[in-house]
This record gives structure tokens, C-alpha cells and sequence, in this order.
């Protein structure tokens, strides 16, 4: 039995991690049922007093050592994760099994052998871009 393997193009993905840097602004509301108790709900309370507060979504810390990353820390990271997912692909192309990729329309595609190995090339392409030469 052939394995079947989706395609994760570097190419995409850095498009989603590079876009999706900045967290959306999401509302809550604060307010206090007849019993004094306060609630945190997505939607206001119906008929009831309530607060709005805009939040950043992502997570919060009290850890005083928690810091921005510099450019140049920033670009290590986004350069460790290309490679990751160049690496990713390369194994996976360099299987036995069929490869699948979704075109622009949303429909898969079977990777013929030639397909394959250029997307193989890519990937490596990828890595000695991305990846640290081995010692």
C-alpha cells in the first residue's frame, strides 16, 4: 500500500508565520450577575450592566524576564523554522509513497515522479538557505 503524503510548501507556511505576527484585538465583557459574582463572557449580558474590554489575543506573564526579541533574534527564529519545515518536506519527498499537493482551487493533486523531484529540489534549496551547515 502506497502512503499518501500532503505537501507543506515552505513557501506557504513562512507566509502564514510571517503575516501572523500581530495578535487581533478581541472583546470581552466584564459584569456582575444577581448574586454579586463577577463573569468574563465573549458576548454583553442581556438586560445587564456590563464592562468591554479590548484584549490582545496570544498569552500574558508575569515573569518580568519575558522580553521582545531583537531583529536579529527574530530573524533566527523565522530562519530555524524555514529550515524545520524545508527539512520536513525534503524527508517527506524523499519517500517511498505518493505525494498529494491542494492547488489554488482547493482540489489535490497527485505529484507526478518529475513533480516530485522538483519539489524535492526546492526543499533542499530550502535547507542550505535555512539550516546550518552540519559539523
Amino acid at each position: 500500500m502506497k502512503a499518501t503524503t500532503v505537501l507543506l510548501l515552505a513557501s506557504v507556511f513562512a507566509g502564514l508565520l510571517l503575516g501572523n505576527t500581530a495578535g487581533a484585538d478581541q472583546t470581552v465583557y466584564k459584569w456582575k450577575d444577581s448574586n454579586g459574582e463577577l463573569h468574563y463572557t465573549q458576548r454583553p449580558p442581556v438586560g445587564i450592566a456590563s464592562e468591554a474590554i479590548s484584549v490582545k489575543q496570544g498569552y500574558s506573564t508575569t515573569d518580568e524576564t519575558v522580553r521582545e526579541l531583537t531583529p536579529e533574534e527574530r530573524a533566527a527564529a523565522e530562519k530555524a523554522e524555514l529550515c524545520r519545515v524545508a527539512t520536513k518536506n525534503f524527508e517527506m519527498l524523499s519517500g517511498p509513497g505518493a505525494v498529494k499537493r491542494r492547488d489554488e482551487y482547493g482540489q489535490d493533486h497527485t505529484l507526478t515522479d518529475e513533480e516530485k523531484a522538483a519539489e524535492r529540489d526546492r526543499a533542499k534549496a530550502g535547507m542550505d538557505a535555512n539550516c546550518p551547515p552540519a559539523s
